[in-house]
């Protein structure tokens, strides 16, 4: 793309202004902000030292945060009965989330962190996507807002937390520096304050409040972000598309086997997809434009991106198909699965427009059905994330089952560690998998019915015995031919390499050079002067950091490691050749230091004599 296309690219001739909702606030508004916002810190203090369970207390921290945000975000005047009936459903809303999770954990055997991830996930997306509905029916006085104040109210919401939590940030980054200059001149009364519960917690809320009132009160800084991100977005977007547009070319001659080869595909695909379909609002705005965005080059560019979009969104769904087809359903995948489910609705609907755009011409207003595909998909992500919260998308639910069939038809792969997994993993959905694998004819045999009962009887996942490491097999022959040895010296004795095999189960040192592809050398010598050889194996392959480690005979004649041999790091290429040449034919030397370590006897209070040491050590 030429400069000069880019010089011409027009930018937002104006400054999308706040809906009447985002208003300037007036006193008691500004003054209830910053009384909620300290009532919501005591709260938490008071609910961290509760003597309530890990459920209990999630779903009174989502009541305490994210109703009265709500309100805060979209109060004009406290005595509305319609901002305390918007509060009251964001109440009831988080209270059915955070209450199935509740009643989940009542009946599971363990908590799983995961579940409350979830749930502050599911519950903190469904505040941010309702509120602009919210904020547009306080204002509007209906529920069908019009899409330019949609598109205003949620980037405003995005931009004012954003400046809420730098107020926030800024003010606890100054009173640490107070504490760090006091803490310089042992005055330490600052720190100890500023770190006590209820000082962090309260100062938090109060400051939480002030950044709201900062935030509805003082809209330039906000119109500055949204011009910055909205001339950004339209600068990335062509770039973007076109990386879209030439993968998906690529993907003709390369074909997809590669993608399926890692284990990232669906996450970086959908990654791409919501970055571009943020760059794409942020070029679209609230549709009033007249003309396309872009010269018409650029312009076919940023359609045809639109309509391969599609294709990347079934790439993510196949691959975590591929992923539930090899290792059944678990809570992130059907997480995973809802989310690329979502990302192919848009997309398909943002094809469906960019066609629809290219059949009306360059002349007629870009992606007029944008718009109502932007606020439907909208209204289905609160339902899919309250599904997922519920047991309609229960992805615990779906997890235990999945995995209970799969070793149901395979009992053979019931290991402790699987079983242990589905009882620990899947809250009371996976101790009732458990007990139906139990009464399975499948799991009749005695060492699965010892496993099983072992994992039924365990009160805690700590309560099952660690699984034994099974031992691999090391190819001596294989190992002694790919490490070499430098001309001239003398080659390990077999007890060596049976003792160097062994090594090779637990300890990393030895394990990198029974690889395939190692690069290592053993040399020989005796370097103690002992009258006995001793060995260094070196291995090459680490980007100039080369490591060797000693081992030589103990006094019983067994071998023993010695420890590691540091070298000096090499940057240059030429470098790490040249050393890595002088381990490999063998060009190495050892030199006694001219001067003894000393040492100063020391009796311990156990009676054990060791002494202090000293080296010397060169001057400056």
């Amino acid at each position: 793309m030429r400069a000069a296309t880019l010089g011409r690219m027009p930018l937002p001739s104006t400054l999308i202004s706040a809906p009447d909702s985002l208003d300037r606030p007036s006193t008691a508004v500004r003054n209830g902000l910053l009384a909620m916002g300290l009532l919501q810190g005591l709260l938490t203090l008071a609910l961290v030292h509760a003597q309530w369970t890990p459920g209990w207390k999630a779903l009174a921290l989502l009541l305490i945060l994210l109703p009265p945000l709500f309100m805060a975000m979209a109060v004009t005047r406290w005595r509305d009965a319609r901002l305390w009936a918007g509060g009251a459903a964001m109440a009831g809303v988080a209270g059915v989330m955070a209450g199935w999770v509740v009643w989940g954990l009542r009946q599971s055997p363990q908590h799983d962190g995961g579940v409350f991830v979830g749930l502050g996930v599911a519950a903190s997306l469904w505040w941010f996507v309702a509120l602009p509905w919210f904020q547009g029916f306080l204002g509007q006085g209906r529920w069908r807002v019009a899409y330019a104040a949609h598109f205003a109210l949620a980037w405003n919401n995005a931009l004012m937390l954003a400046l809420a939590a730098l107020c926030v940030h800024l003010v606890w980054g100054v009173l640490w520096l107070w504490a760090g200059l006091f803490a310089l001149v042992k005055v330490r009364l600052f720190v100890e304050l500023f770190s006590a519960e209820w000082f962090v917690y309260t100062l938090t809320g109060l400051l939480a409040g002030l950044g709201l009132w900062l935030a509805r009160t003082q809209q330039r800084p906000i119109q500055m972000m949204l011009q910055t991100l909205l001339v950004l977005g339209r600068l990335l977007l062509p770039l973007l598309a076109w990386v879209l547009v030439f993968f998906v070319l690529a993907l003709l001659f390369t074909g997809v086997e590669g993608l399926w080869a890692t284990r990232f595909a669906a996450a970086l695909l959908m990654g791409v997809l919501i970055l571009h379909t943020w760059l794409v609002n942020a070029v679209y705005q609230d549709g009033a434009a007249p003309h396309a965005p872009y010269a018409r080059l650029l312009q076919w560019l940023v359609n045809a991106s639109l309509i391969v979009m599609p294709v990347l969104a079934t790439l993510a769904c196949v691959a975590i198909g591929l992923r539930v087809r090899q290792y059944g359903w678990t809570l992130e995948r059907v997480w995973a699965a809802a989310a690329a489910g979502v990302l192919w609705l848009y997309a398909v609907g943002y094809a469906c427009a960019a066609a629809h755009s290219l059949r009306q011409g360059a002349a007629r207003p870009w992606l007029p059905w944008l718009a109502p595909v932007n606020q439907a998909m909208s209204l289905l992500v609160l339902a899919v994330l309250l599904a997922l919260q519920t047991p309609v998308l229960d992805g615990q639910r779906i997890g235990a089952a999945s995995q209970r069939e799969r070793l149901r038809a395979d009992p053979a792969q019931a290991s402790l560690d699987r079983l242990a997994d589905l009882k620990w993993g899947y809250g009371r959905h996976g101790a009732a998998a458990i007990e139906a694998l139990a009464q399975d004819p499948g799991f009749q045999d005695p060492e699965l019915r010892q496993q099983l009962e072992k994992v039924r009887s365990s009160a805690t996942r700590l309560d099952l015995p660690a699984a034994p490491r099974q031992p691999e097999t090391v190819d001596l022959a294989a190992a002694q031919a790919r490490i070499k040895t430098p001309a001239g010296m003398q080659r390990p004795q077999p007890d060596w390499w049976q003792w160097w095999s062994q090594q090779t189960l637990d300890q990393y040192w030895a394990e990198q050079c029974r690889f395939a592809g190692a690069d290592c050398v053993v040399l020989s010598g005796d370097w103690d002067q002992d009258q006995q050889l001793d060995h260094l194996l070196c291995n090459l392959k680490d980007n100039g950091n080369r490591s060797c480690r000693l081992s030589a005979r103990a006094a019983d004649g067994q071998w023993e490691d010695q420890g590691e041999v540091a070298w000096g790091k090499t940057y240059s290429a030429d470098a790490k050749r040249a050393a890595n040449d002088a381990l490999r034919e063998g060009r190495i030397g050892a030199e006694r230091p001219r001067w003894p370590q000393w040492q100063l006897p020391q009796q311990l209070a156990a009676g054990d004599a060791r002494p202090f040491t000293g080296r010397l050590q060169a001057p400056d």
